[in-house]
This record gives C-alpha cells, sequence and structure tokens, in this order.
C-alpha cells in the first residue's frame, strides 16, 4: 500500500468509528411536544339506558379549545368480543353543537345516542377534537358497555 492511500484508509477507518458517537444535540428518546393548547379526557363513562348509551365525561386542560366531540363504537354480540384486537367503529356519532351538550364553565359532557344497530355490547371510545390543526385530538381509552 502506498503512503497516501494508507492515509485515506485511516482516515476512513477513523470517520467510520467516530460517526456513530457523534450525536445531533439530543440526548434521549423523542418526546412529544407540549402543548397549552391541548385537553384530554379526565374521566368517561358510557352506561345503558334502555336500547340507548349515556355519555357523561369530564374534560381537563384547555377544554376552551374543544371543535367536536366524536363517539366511536363497535357492536359485539355473543364470543366476538376480542379484547387485544385493534379498535375498529363500525358506527360514528358527531356532535358539532357543543351549546347543547357539553358546559365550558366545568368541562363536563352529556348527550345520549342509540346506536343504528342493536348489540349485546359494544366497545365505545370519546374523540375530542381541537380547533388547532396542529394540537392533537383527546381520544379517551375503549369501554366496554354490556347492554341490559
Amino acid at each position: 500500500m502506498t503512503k497516501p492511500l494508507r492515509a485515506l484508509f485511516a482516515a476512513a477507518l477513523t470517520l467510520c468509528l467516530l460517526v456513530p458517537l457523534v450525536g445531533c444535540g439530543k440526548e434521549g428518546p423523542p418526546k412529544p411536544r407540549k402543548s397549552s393548547r391541548s385537553f384530554v379526557w379526565q374521566q368517561v363513562d358510557i352506561t345503558p339506558v334502555g336500547n340507548c348509551l349515556e355519555v357523561n365525561a369530564i374534560m381537563s386542560g384547555v377544554y376552551t379549545n374543544l371543535s367536536s366531540v366524536i363517539l366511536e363504537i363497535d357492536g359485539v354480540s355473543g364470543q366476538e368480543d376480542c379484547p387485544g384486537c385493534p379498535f375498529q367503529p363500525s358506527e360514528t356519532y358527531s356532535s358539532d353543537k357543543l351549546s347543547e351538550i357539553f358546559n365550558p364553565n366545568t368541562g363536563t359532557l352529556r348527550f345520549s345516542y342509540c346506536p343504528l344497530e342493536q348489540a349485546d355490547a359494544y366497545r365505545a371510545r370519546l374523540i375530542g377534537t381541537n380547533i388547532y390543526d396542529t394540537t392533537r385530538h383527546a381520544v379517551s381509552m375503549e369501554k366496554m358497555v354490556v347492554m341490559p
């Protein structure tokens, strides 16, 4: 090997060893941005009343930025339920008229919805959409509601 080729090889080897050690100035795993415009579901209760679902929920955060509320449900009959399976709603109810169902002073939400397709039980969740496109929506945990 000639001297210039050895020097080039040594430089390339040194570069390959140092590149994994050099970061972009960030430390640790990525973290979501904190937003001063976001809100979350503090409590969500979905209970059966006759053939309908009664939804009572409480929000915290900047819930004055709430644009609409979406109830997603999936009917479960007999042994079809799969707790570990992804939630795939078969029916959606959306309410843009928040003045009728949401109290902006307390952050409480209350409404009833009667599913179009009757089932023995429902998997359900609430989504609160934000007026700001760049702020993520508030998605509740999935609830299982067994009908009477």
